[in-house]
C-alpha cells in the first residue's frame, strides 16, 4: 500500500505529517513515498493562495488556525516544533537537495536534517551557506549534494514533480495520493486511513 506524499519543507504542516508518518505506517502497513515538489509552483499553477494571504483580513480565522495547529501539536506531542522566523522561506535548493539525497541514498538522513533545521532549530535554510553548513554538521555529503542540485537534470526533475502533482489534482501541501485519489491536509489523514483499510 504505497502512498505518494507530495511535500515541501516550506510547509509547517508537511513537518507535522513527517513526524507522525512512522506511527501511521506502523499502524496501517502503508509505505509513504516522499515526492519533493515546490509549494510555490503548485500555488502558481493552480491559482491558489496560502492561508496567511487568502485570509489575512479574516482575523478570527487566522487565530483559529493557530489554535488548530496548537491542538495538533499537543495531540501528537510535537514538543520540538518552533515556528521559523524566516517564514515564508524559499526552498528551491532544499527541495532539489531532497532529489539529490535520494540519488545518494541518504534521503532519510537528509529529511531529518532539513525538517529539524527549519521547524525545530529556527535556521534560515534559504541562505545557501547556512544550508550547506547545516548538511555538513549533520554528517551529510554537502559537496555531493551541491553538485547534483546544480545540474539541469535535478532542476528539471523538481519542475516535473511539481507539474505531475498539479496534473493529478494537487493544489497544496501536504497532499497524499493513494489509489489515484488525493487526500489534502494533515487533518484528513483519517480519511486516508479509511481508504487504506477499505
Amino acid at each position: 500500500m504505497k502512498v505518494d506524499f507530495i511535500f515541501d519543507v516550506a510547509s509547517p504542516n508537511a513537518y507535522f505529517v513527517h513526524k507522525i508518518i512512522p506511527e501511521f505506517e506502523s499502524r496501517t502497513g502503508a509505505v509513504f513515498n516522499y515526492i519533493p515538489c515546490l509549494l510555490g509552483g503548485i500555488m502558481h499553477l493552480t491559482n491558489n493562495k496560502p492561508p496567511f494571504v487568502a485570509f489575512s483580513d479574516v482575523e478570527s480565522k487566522m487565530k483559529y488556525q493557530m489554535i488548530e495547529m496548537e491542538r495538533f501539536i499537543k495531540k501528537h506531542k510535537l514538543v520540538d516544533f518552533k515556528f521559523n522566523s524566516n517564514f515564508p522561506m524559499k526552498t528551491v535548493a532544499i527541495q532539489r537537495g531532497a532529489i539529490a539525497a535520494k540519488e545518494l541514498d541518504v534521503f532519510d538522513e537528509y529529511l531529518e536534517s532539513i525538517f529539524s533545521a527549519v521547524w525545530e532549530k529556527n535556521i534560515n535554510m534559504a541562505d545557501e551557506d547556512t544550508f550547506f553548513e547545516t548538511l555538513k554538521i549533520d554528517g551529510l555529503d554537502e559537496f555531493g549534494i551541491k553538485e547534483i542540485i546544480s545540474s539541469q537534470v535535478c532542476k528539471d526533475e523538481l519542475i516535473q514533480n511539481t507539474q505531475n502533482a498539479v496534473d493529478k489534482g494537487v493544489f497544496g501541501i501536504p497532499t497524499f495520493i493513494y489509489a489515484n485519489e488525493i487526500f489534502f491536509g494533515k487533518d484528513h489523514l483519517d480519511q486516508l486511513e479509511d481508504a487504506l483499510k477499505s
